[in-house]
């Protein structure tokens, strides 16, 4: 009986295919990277037959690797970016427009329009951007057009047209969903003169949502889950009970909290998610976000000559602290709980002896501190239970002085995700569950840490740590 469980998770930058046992013993990876294309300011596209083509030629490394075939595969999960738009062609399955990033900026001028008739919505939400995508296709039948986010997209392709789909947690953050009734706003539907038809039909996060065409995989897989990518990083770390945290460490930083059953509104910066929607049960989560984590480190290293990442890493790690320097790592823009995009970056306390060890430090408990101000807003905000200890994961998380440096300024234990991408493991465990292979506590052999950071400061510590930053960075604000 096949038992074997295949993630595909297609983030913004890299596509990656994790082959998983039953049990949550990585077997085989193949990553693919994904370009990224400006073809005008402000406009972000991928193109979404490349991102499908590079998805077969993972899913195949992958298997070739673990000397498996498709026939091993018990279930597939699908994990993807979240609100990028594509639409394609149903007869032919090819995209009639690129894919359309989270991060473009099309939608600036149509946002603020709908916002003025009472819709609440962001430019960066696919709602903000599909009127002019269907706009530019009047001479195509209307009733061959698909939209959908890359897991649509890739779900279609996989079941030869067989499904066009999307879970709650993905349909979310493009702003179509109603939060009264969790299915698609017929209003702003009406309101942009859209067809429903060209929607995905809403699915369970995880069940039988389709099977793989024989001629894709050369088996019949089932599709057995979909989530988006940061929801999905909270399974992987087994973060599902209310209060229960991690932080995605990437080119970005992004808390997501749990709130169970209960849907929370600290404020538009921490906004609301669906965590996942099974058989009428639908969970939340909280998201607040350090826009500049990866990014503000590559920024420093780059204009102050401080090497590569190993390098910086040791020059780091040898620095004992920062030596008065101080980072406000807000490169673009100060997010979570400040909601601030106009603020910037600010490297201050420098004087004709700074080195680049205190340098490479500051940067990091820019960071750090950062994370530290988005974890107290949301459980002071919510009055939901602190976890004992923050959970993390991401490519960032390779760095061990950012690791130690985080759960000093928490003063609270943070647990590294062995994995490191636990949006991989958290969509394999979805698609465990959705075809009965795993129960609803079936994570421990997926939820594995490589390490503890133990924090080295007391809590009075590092709350003075951090008045003390604030003080500097954001002056008479503080």
């Amino acid at each position: 009986m096949p038992e074997l469980l295949l993630a595909i998770d297609a983030g913004s930058t890299n596509l990656r295919v994790c082959l998983f046992s039953a049990g949550g013993e990585l077997l085989a990876q193949a990553t693919s990277s994904v370009r990224i294309t400006a073809p005008a300011p402000g406009r972000v596209e991928q193109d979404a037959t490349a991102i499908w083509r590079g998805t077969r030629q993972a899913i195949s490394r992958a298997l070739s690797t673990a000397g498996r075939t498709a026939h091993d595969l018990a279930a597939i999960g699908v994990t993807s970016q979240r609100t990028s738009a594509v639409i394609w062609d149903r007869a032919t399955g090819r995209p009639l427009t690129p894919l359309v990033v989270w991060s473009d900026l099309r939608g600036v001028a149509r946002a603020k329009e709908l916002q003025a008739l009472g819709v609440g919505l962001a430019p960066q939400q696919a709602a903000a951007k599909l009127e002019g995508m269907v706009a530019g296709l009047t001479d195509h039948p209307a009733e061959r057009l698909a939209f959908g986010n890359i897991d649509s997209f890739l779900i279609w392709k996989l079941t030869g047209g067989g499904a066009h789909v999307t879970d709650r947690s993905q349909a979310w953050p493009t702003g179509y969903l109603d939060l009264a009734t969790l299915a698609w706003n017929q209003r702003l539907m009406d309101l942009q003169g859209l067809d429903p038809a060209l929607f995905p039909s809403l699915c369970d996060t995880w069940g039988p949502l389709g099977v793989t065409a024989r001629g894709v995989l050369g088996a019949r897989v089932p599709i057995g889950a979909d989530i988006a990518d940061q929801q999905a990083a909270l399974i992987g770390q087994g973060c599902e009970a209310p209060g229960e945290a991690k932080v995605s460490y990437g080119t970005s930083a992004t808390l997501d909290v749990s709130t169970g059953a209960s849907f929370l509104y600290p404020g538009p910066s921490t906004p609301p998610f669906v965590l996942s929607s099974v058989g009428g049960q639908t969970r939340f989560c909280l998201e607040g976000m350090v826009f500049s984590a990866g990014s503000a480190l590559d920024w420093m290293r780059a204009r102050f000559g401080l090497g590569d990442h190993r390098r910086f890493e040791a020059l780091a790690a040898a620095a004992p602290d920062a030596q008065g320097v101080y980072v406000l790592p807000a490169f673009q823009g100060l997010g979570a709980p400040h909601g601030d995009p106009s603020r910037r970056g600010l490297v201050g306390g420098l004087d004709l002896g700074t080195g680049p060890g205190p340098l490479a430090r500051a940067a990091i408990e820019g960071v750090a501190f950062r994370v530290r101000e988005v974890f107290d807003h949301v459980h002071a905000a919510t009055g939901l239970p602190t976890p004992e200890v923050l959970k993390a994961d991401g490519g960032l998380t390779a760095s061990n002085s950012l690791m130690q440096a985080q759960a000093d300024l928490l003063a609270r234990p943070v647990a590294r995700h062995a994995h490191r991408e636990a949006t991989a493991c958290g969509a394999a465990i979805c698609a465990g569950r959705g075809v009965g292979l795993l129960g609803e506590t079936d994570t421990a052999g997926f939820v594995r840490h490589d390490r503890t950071f133990e924090p080295r400061l007391s809590a009075d510590e590092a709350t003075g740590r951090l008045a003390a930053w604030k003080a500097q960075v954001y002056g008479a604000e503080a």
